[in-house]
């Protein structure tokens, strides 16, 4: 048996394994970008991953490219063909996009059956990280594999020596090294923290190497794509400023060296200095689990000369979302979420029909908002494009949520755990915890609202709100 073949089986065992890690704002094109149209095939298929050697391939599902690029304010085209067993639809996360672009199966679109395909026509508005993920029995596609990180380019380059993708997922494996697909649908799971792997991989790749020269400055955009697992970056105590947060530039960079934790669907740009007298390989640690594992390396080129003391980098440039502000909103709505193990959930309303807690679990919910389960025919909501809304979300459950809402981006209220100001399309919510998002109304349409431990979703935890013309 192989090194990695055996550290696999050790550490599995610990739950995680040391393996790899204008409306709204929007801004239209002018004729001569329409005239450029970005036109990309994104093909959903089966893929495999070599990551034991002397053992078969792990069987997974893809998206046919490490990373889609797009160009802010240029057109985009995107056709979908779905070449998987199953229907699926893509979720442009983070991205303000047309309702009818957003690809929430069963709400903004149809399913694309097997064999089919679907273009997806938008503008990109804002430059940054964000991600492209199935919207359809996600808990499932998701763990599969079913996503991909999508970068949009800023007009002018930013000043970095090196720009790397950090994407952190996990994986259930069974004991041949495929994917655990017997486990999917686990009522234990989805009552509990969500579905959690045993095999960490950052990139898809087993501790992959990020070469970088000594001295350099690194643009770092790191990307949590786990169905439920919350991650924890160590920064090892280099020179470290977030700039963006969920896509969205900070006013003013960040400085840190503190770890980082990120919860399923966040994104954080930093920029990172790499010390001048660092040599040979450097880990990236990931510690939100019981054992501090190495995720990454530093790849460390010697410098080409020595550099001088580093000015605190510059910040990246403001995309055109728009800002509450202060004052009394227009909208305010409470969501009181409640469900999950321990949660002592009694009774909501499933598909319009009262159901005990027992009825509700054959069906398959565990979780509430304001005591419904899973999507209400009548929105949480409802707000013309550019009312302020206000949304204070009470967490009376045992477990930590991260709460996504689609086609916006908001501030938060009560959080000590970001800094004020900063703009966010999913934020972490700790059990117990009360918080309040803050946005002016986007796009026409229904839009999402739910929890990315993605089986807190698929077990109650979502609804939508309304956004009229």
């Amino acid at each position: 048996m192989d090194v990695k073949r055996r550290a696999f089986l050790r550490l599995a065992g610990t739950g995680i394994c040391a393996l790899p890690l204008n409306i709204s704002g929007l801004v239209y094109a002018s004729q001569e970008a329409a005239a450029k149209v970005q036109k990309k095939l994104i093909t959903l298929q089966p893929e495999q991953a070599y990551w034991f050697s002397q053992s078969p391939p792990t069987d997974l599902w893809a998206m046919g490219q490490n990373v889609l690029r797009l160009q802010q304010h240029i057109p985009a085209e995107i056709t979908v063909r779905n070449r998987l067993p199953d229907a699926s639809s893509v979720h442009w996360h983070g991205m303000r996009v047309p309702n009818d672009m957003d690809g929430a199966s069963g709400l903004t679109q149809q399913a694309i059956d097997p064999g089919q395909a679907f273009t997806y026509r938008f503008t990109p508005p804002d430059a940054g990280t964000y991600w492209a993920h199935s919207h359809h029995n996600t808990y499932e596609q998701l763990a599969r594999g079913l996503c991909q990180p999508l970068v949009v380019e800023e007009s002018t380059p930013y000043p970095a020596d090196h720009d790397h993708l950090l994407v952190l997922d996990d994986w259930r494996l069974n004991s041949t090294g495929q994917l655990d697909l017997e486990s999917l649908g686990s009522m234990h799971e989805w009552s509990h923290g969500g579905r959690m792997g045993n095999l960490l991989t950052v990139n898809r790749e087993i501790t992959p190497r990020l070469p970088v020269e000594a001295g350099s400055r690194t643009r770092l955009r790191i990307l949590n794509t786990a169905n439920s697992r919350i991650m924890a970056l160590e920064l090892n105590g280099l020179q470290c400023w977030i700039i963006a947060k969920d896509g969205q530039p900070l006013t003013k960079p960040l400085k840190t060296n503190e770890s980082l934790t990120i919860a399923p669907a966040e994104r954080y740009d930093l920029t990172v200095d790499i010390p001048t007298d660092w040599q040979g390989e450097q880990p990236i640690h990931e510690t939100g689990s019981r054992t501090r594992l190495a995720g990454a390396f530093w790849q460390i080129i010697p410098g080409s000369k020595q550099r001088t003391e580093r000015q605190s980098p510059q910040p990246l440039p403001a995309n055109p979302v728009p800002v509450p502000g202060e004052g009394k909103p227009d909208h305010h709505a409470q969501l009181l979420m409640t469900g999950g193990a321990m949660g002592g959930l009694r009774s909501a309303i499933y598909r319009n029909t009262p159901m005990s807690a027992q009825k509700l679990s054959v069906n398959k919910q565990a979780w509430a908002f304001n005591g419904v389960a899973n999507l209400p025919d009548k929105p949480l909501l409802s707000a013309r494009t550019g009312a302020t809304v206000e949304i204070e979300i009470v967490n009376d459950t045992r477990w930590p949520h991260g709460m996504h809402l689609h086609g916006h981006h908001f501030q938060l209220r009560g959080s000590d755990r970001y800094e004020p100001g900063m703009l966010h399309d999913t934020a972490l919510m700790e059990r117990n915890e009360n918080l309040t998002i803050r946005f002016k109304a986007g796009l026409p349409g229904k839009w999402l609202l739910h929890c990315h431990m993605i089986e807190h979703q698929a077990a109650g935890m979502v609804t939508w709100i309304e956004v009229t013309a």
